[in-house]
């Protein structure tokens, strides 16, 4: 049997640009629908990525009109994907721009579902116009036949702006629904690469950052550098003032550091007590200063918890990316300098010219 093609023909246009027609605007509201309406049933995660890929599952079933169960569509989605072993909590990388899809799409069937409601006003304008008109011409007539029939068309009228009413009701109402889609999902997004309890970057989405730089470095020769911290005697604190005290270390640990930063640069919580910050267009001898500049601002700010101060220091890391290195390279490097700064006697500064010095 031959191979079938999954694919959907409107979703190429969308990524083609291409003005899509009223009728395209409708589909994809469709398969949207029929979409959701199958991730919630089955309990597969309601993030961007698998509205992505479940909606070319649904735009190829309704654009061919085929009507299967969920354990068909199952199987249809594992064609599609055979990559992907786990089909209910899907977690790939997607393309930025299709991430944005979802948006775009959203985005252009609110304003054609807008034209639709303007126009419907206008044509009830229009429709009550009519109506006025015909009444007066009926109060001035004496023939009943013609009084009757013009009763009749005014019984029509009201009829159809009635319809019309109802119709501009459903549409605002759709559109609003749209709205709180994209909104739901610009903040599942914004969630999906946030650290929960710092609210700073996630691991996952530093290492997209990351990748973003080394790439830009090797296409323009832009430069930037990569510090590692980690909190010193961070077990100490836990067991000495508690978790939820370790907990307020770091939340408020991420604060200071984000002050001292530019909008531009990177923080992430790399991992338990550890963070790591990306600094794009800089020297190797900013971003020691930069480095010096967080330590000196942890070490110098209050951690109050309760009626208690907390005692915090840091240890950093600084690595410049260079020819030759790749992201786990980089990494690495700076991982050496902050252990070298432990081992030094923490609460400093070391970089990765110093551990090829000790070296």
């Amino acid at each position: 049997m031959a191979e079938r093609k999954i694919e959907c023909k409107v979703l190429k246009r969308v990524r083609e640009k291409k003005k899509l027609t009223s009728g395209e605007l409708q589909l994809i509201t469709k398969i949207a629908k029929e979409e959701l309406k199958f991730l919630a049933r089955n309990n597969i995660p309601l993030i961007p990525e698998n509205y992505i890929l479940w909606f070319e599952i649904f735009c190829y079933l309704i654009e061919n009109e085929l009507e299967l169960s969920d354990l068909e569509i199952l199987g249809l989605f594992k064609e599609k994907y055979p990559t992907i072993e786990k089909v209910e909590s899907v977690l790939v990388e997607v393309e930025p721009q299709e991430k944005e899809l979802l948006k775009r799409v959203a985005e252009e069937i609110v304003n054609e579902v807008d034209k639709v409601i303007e126009s419907l006003d206008v044509h009830n304008k229009n429709l009550e116009e009519k109506e006025n008109s015909f009444r007066e011409i009926k109060e001035t007539i004496s023939d009943d036949t013609v009084k009757g029939l013009l009763e009749k068309i005014l019984s029509e009228l009201s009829e159809i702006k009635g319809q019309n009413e109802e119709l501009k009701k459903k549409l605002e109402e759709a559109n609003n629904q749209i709205r709180k889609l994209t909104s739901e999902l610009e903040e599942t997004k914004r969630e999906a690469s946030i650290d929960f309890l710092t609210q700073v970057a996630n691991r996952a989405s530093f290492d997209r950052a990351i990748t973003d730089l080394v790439n830009d470095f090797y296409r323009r020769n832009y430069p930037f550098a990569l510090l590692m911290i980690d909190i010193d005697n961070f077990k100490k604190i836990n067991d000495t003032y508690g978790h939820q005290a370790g907990d307020y270390v770091l939340r408020e640990l991420a604060r200071v550091l984000k002050s001292q930063l530019r909008a531009r640069d990177v923080i992430a919580r790399y991992g338990g007590e550890e963070f790591a910050i990306l600094l794009p267009g800089v020297t190797f001898s900013q971003a020691i200063r930069v480095a010096e500049r967080l330590r000196r601002a942890v070490e110098k700010h209050l951690f109050k918890y309760g009626d208690k101060v907390i005692p915090v220091t840091i240890s950093i890391g600084v690595a410049l990316m260079r020819e030759g290195l790749d992201e786990t390279a980089l990494v690495e490097k700076a991982d050496k300098a902050l252990y070298l700064a432990k081992r030094s006697g923490k609460n400093q500064v070391k970089t990765d010219l110093d551990v090829e010095l000790e070296e």
